[in-house]
């Protein structure tokens, strides 16, 4: 799960780290707890392909998690030992740009599960955002409510960590890619200002773990060794789970009643069209029965004044008459009157 192109096999080992950011996080003679000295743990989450998997192969010495161009789809632990210390990293699924729901929550399970694979809790989030295009606020906006939901907390305990394919960034440094990013930015901010960049081609001579580590260190110095706590995270994520799908039941039972008012409403609308057809046919029939008296009438008036009918057929009558019939039925009238 790593950018496309962005090669790092498990003998190159040797990455660049930029150490960049907020000063205030970098205090070298700020004492660190031996707790964080002795292990360190670590989570890994960002979008698909950002490079997460790299990133772990670095950070541990070795190729121990997916090689190039296979995705990673589930959370995985690995452990090794780095600069005389054990180091626990886990990997896990990435985000999509444009995610459905289904697949959305399907990773969010992961990176929870991925929390819990720390026991009893990580010291640090690397949220790993690639930098070979730009970084849009749909980005940001999945980026942070994926922190989110890992409590409030969270941020407090996650580095912004950028992958550069390649070995430089080509027109500024990074400083000045961040600062004239307002979604870079404010991400950033929300990470209280820690970041760093790992490119494709890194600096040779330079030890780029060793950095990141001190970088973790220093941060978890500042939280005083306080850790995410997995139990916390689980039970916040078990509650936002369970309101998530109180809130889809009630969103479906409204859609299901609005399914049922339309079909209401089209059963009622289908009953009126009905009556207004059999009114227009109850009107119809007494046009009809209107015009058949009529012919009637007019028959029988023909017959009194001696006129023949032109059709045996009574109902037929009226259509036949001619104005001579008329007028020889006007002219009968008025000698009877």
């Amino acid at each position: 799960m790593i950018i496309s192109g962005f090669n790092m096999d498990s003998e190159e080992v040797m990455v660049e780290m930029e150490k960049t950011g907020s000063s205030s996080d970098s205090q070298p003679d700020q004492a660190v707890p031996l707790s964080v000295v002795s292990g360190l743990r670590i989570i890994l989450i960002g979008e698909r392909e950002a490079g997460k998997s790299a990133v772990g192969n670095a950070i541990l010495g070795r190729g121990m998690f997916d090689a190039v161009g296979v995705r990673t789809r589930e959370a995985v632990k690995r452990q090794g030992e780095v600069a005389e210390r054990q180091v626990t990293v886990v990997d896990t699924p990435g985000w999509e740009w444009f995610p459905s729901r289904g697949s959305s929550l399907g990773v969010r399970r992961e990176i929870v599960r991925g929390v819990s694979l720390c026991q009893p809790g990580p010291h640090a989030v690397l949220l790993v955002v690639p930098l070979s295009f730009s970084f849009t606020r749909r980005e940001r906006q999945a980026a942070e409510e994926h922190v989110d939901m890992l409590g409030e907390r969270a941020w407090g305990h996650t580095v912004v960590l950028f992958t550069v394919k390649g070995g430089r960034l080509k027109d500024a440094t990074l400083e000045e890619e961040v600062e004239e990013s307002e979604e870079l930015q404010g991400l950033v901010d929300r990470c209280g200002g820690r970041y760093h960049a790992l490119y494709g081609r890194p600096r040779k001579g330079h030890d780029a773990v060793a950095e990141l580590l001190e970088k973790l260190d220093n941060m978890v110095a500042k939280n005083r060794g306080e850790l995410l706590s997995s139990k916390e995270v689980l039970e916040e994520a078990r509650e936002k789970e369970e309101e998530e799908e109180r809130r889809q039941q009630e969103e479906d039972r409204e859609r299901e009643e609005d399914l049922r008012r339309v079909k209401e409403a089209l059963r009622e609308l289908e009953m009126e069209e009905e009556m207004e057809d059999v009114q227009g046919e109850g009107e119809e029939a007494t046009e009809e029965s209107t015009r058949q008296q009529r012919g009637r009438r007019y028959t029988d008036e023909k017959s009194d004044t001696g006129v023949e009918s032109s059709s045996a057929d009574p109902t037929s009558a009226p259509p036949h008459l001619t104005w001579s019939d008329l007028r020889a039925i006007r002219d009968q009238r008025c000698k009877t009157q």
